[in-house]
């Protein structure tokens, strides 16, 4: 008998946990004895969702009740919660159903005794297992050791050769695209701040003023970037693409991108970058550290940093080169779409083996 898997998420977008989300399910459907439903708030992911036929189950707010009417419409073995939010809603909405808690950011939060931070620590009493995406997250978690016995340390699922395709079709799909030399991809909120990477494209704007820069995603912060970019006088010089279902293509072609977050969880575009042989500059936060080192790109503490490095990849093509070949050299360490898998289901597999015996 087929066994169903909830995943749960507390948006409506299509972002880093909502890919991982569907990843999971697109793997493992064809592999193992699965069938999933991806329950969240209306938004872009309801067409994901469709595209990629996967059964989707909207809810108007992430509330106990809301979750309970999932439950008792679809009946599921496993809840699979991902962020603090649904993990803390699921966990007080189920008995006697596994809830599996995803983490896959660590908010500042995190390091504080707070209402936040007792409340994820009271639901862990009703989580079975905890994946974290990075070891900072539970090393950062002011009750981390609390919990460490349920947490388990998984990156994300990473598939290159996924990438790689994804990129041709998208260089074929917009072959008139023009070529930039720096992409920022990410949400424009606070989390990935945007405003530092304007403020770092204006310096290095003095020694390179036809700088060509892309700006991909959308977020809370757009006007504010609008009105930076003016105020810098930089129109010609970055332009914001917005939300593009398949940005690979165009970071295919830059010659580095740049993450300014000032906090992050795994940080999977990074690795999506390498995976397409692009440099990666990135401040040191979150998992960030595990992926990129001075060979294949660099971690940043301060702008100054940036602009030195930046302008480094930009003027001499034998550094950038060298760059280049590291960075595909390691995407594929970070290869590990099977092992990921084989992993997950082993959790699944747990979980459902421990409640037939409760």
């Amino acid at each position: 008998m087929r066994k169903k898997i909830i995943h749960i998420l507390n948006t409506g977008t299509y972002s880093g946990a909502e890919n991982v989300a569907i990843t999971i399910v697109k793997n493992m459907r064809l592999q193992y004895n699965y069938d999933f439903i991806y329950v969240s708030l209306e938004g872009d992911i309801r067409n994901v969702c469709e595209n990629n036929d996967i059964i989707f189950a909207p809810i108007k707010r992430m509330t106990i009740s809301e979750v309970r009417r999932i439950i008792k419409q679809y009946k599921p073995d496993i809840i699979h919660a991902h962020d603090f939010t649904a993990s803390v809603i699921c966990a007080n909405s189920v008995f006697r159903i596994p809830v599996i808690s995803h983490l896959h950011n660590n908010s500042p939060w995190l390091k504080k005794y707070c209402f936040y931070s007792f409340a994820y620590l009271l639901s862990c009493l009703n989580i079975n297992k905890i994946l974290m995406v990075s070891k900072s997250i539970l090393n950062e978690y002011v009750f981390g050791n609390l919990i460490r016995n349920k947490s388990i340390i998984i990156s994300n699922p990473i598939d290159i050769y996924s990438i790689q395709q994804k990129a041709k079709l998208g260089k074929r799909k917009h072959s008139v695209n023009p070529v930039y030399d720096i992409i920022f991809l990410g949400r424009l909120s606070a989390p990935k701040n945007p405003q530092r990477f304007i403020e770092i494209i204006s310096q290095v704007k003095e020694n390179y003023p036809d700088i060509k820069v892309a700006m991909i995603g959308i977020g809370p912060l757009e006007d504010e970037c609008i009105n930076l970019i003016k105020e810098k006088k930089m129109d010609f010089n970055i332009s914001l693409l917005g939300f593009m279902k398949n940005p690979y293509g165009i970071l295919a072609d830059a010659k580095m991108l740049c993450i300014t977050s000032e906090w992050e969880g795994f940080g999977l575009v990074a690795v999506e970058a390498l995976s397409l042989g692009i440099p990666v500059l990135a401040t040191p936060v979150g998992g960030l550290p595990d992926i990129i080192n001075s060979n294949c790109g660099a971690l940043c503490k301060n702008n100054d940093q940036f602009v030195v490095e930046i302008c480094k990849l930009l003027y001499d093509s034998v550094y950038w080169h060298e760059k280049s070949k590291n960075a595909f050299i390691q995407a594929q360490h970070l290869h590990n779409i099977q092992k990921y898998i084989a992993i997950i289901n082993e959790i699944y597999c747990r979980d459902i083996l421990e409640r037939s015996y409760n």
